[in-house]
This record gives C-alpha cells, structure tokens and sequence, in this order.
C-alpha cells in the first residue's frame, strides 16, 4: 500500500510576495507546549488549551510572535522560512522578514488548516484580526461565502 503524501500538505499562495508554499498541519498541545505556556500539565480539552494560550498572550505579547515562529518552523515544508541571521540564511530558505505582511498570514493558513473549526473562533484574538469568520452583532457566524462584494 502506497501513501499519497499529498493528504497531509497543501499549497498556498502568500498574498503579497505571490511565494507558494507547502504546508502541513501542526499539533496544538506541541505548538503549546512548545511555546511553555501551558499552565496545566494536560487540559482537558482544546477548548480549554486555546483558553490558557489566550490568557498567556495577554499577559505576555511576545508570546503571539513565538506562536507565529513555531507554526511557521514547524509547519512549513517548503520552502523553509529562516529565523536566524540574515547573513546566515541558506539560499533555499526564506529571510523571515523578507515576508513582511505575509508572514503573519502564512501563520495563519497553517492554523485554520491544522485546526479548522476549532481555530476560527480563537483566530482573531491570537493573530489580533477581526475577519469575516467572526460572530455577527446578533452571535450567528458569518461565513466568508456568504459575503457578497459591494458594487
């Protein structure tokens, strides 16, 4: 039995820069354990990770722009972001900052896609964005289909 590979990655575009990348999905517990901001030794639930990690980020902002790097480094295959100096950075790899606006949004992608569902309700308070995921003024989710461009 062969493994289609292709089942655990998927391509994006970044907006600004047009760079295509291959993602893959990112376990939460490892991103928040990772980060050592997990205050219980095991949540109980997702819910209950996204809510500890949220407090943190409130208490520390730094700790989004860890989060940002740890998905990105461990979510990206190709090609490769590079944190490091930027003299140092290998010619394959991508200087961080080069990426601008779209390294946020990389982040981003590779959140929704490792944790869909779960993550679009936290979404905009861990990356600081209001999009159209978010909950209407009557708390019914507006899906971004469900918008129509105005004329």
């Amino acid at each position: 039995m062969q493994i289609d590979k292709s089942l655990f990655t998927k391509e994006v575009i970044a907006p600004f820069t047009g760079q295509v990348f291959t993602i893959h999905r990112v376990d939460l517990m490892t991103m928040i354990e990772g980060l050592g901001v997990l205050s219980l030794p095991v949540a109980a639930s997702v819910q209950d990770a996204l809510s500890d990690l949220q407090e943190k980020v409130k208490a520390d902002p730094a700790v989004e722009a860890k989060a940002r790097q740890f998905l990105v480094t461990n979510g990206v295959d190709s090609p490769q972001v590079w944190f490091g100096e930027k003299s140092e950075c290998p010619a394959d790899q991508v200087y961080h900052l080069y990426l601008g606006s779209d390294l946020r949004l990389l982040a981003n992608e590779i959140m929704t896609y490792s944790y869909g569902v779960q993550v679009s309700a936290c979404e905009h308070f861990f990356f600081q964005q209001n999009r159209a995921r978010n909950s209407g003024l009557n708390g019914a989710e507006v899906r971004p289909e469900a918008i129509e461009p105005s004329t």
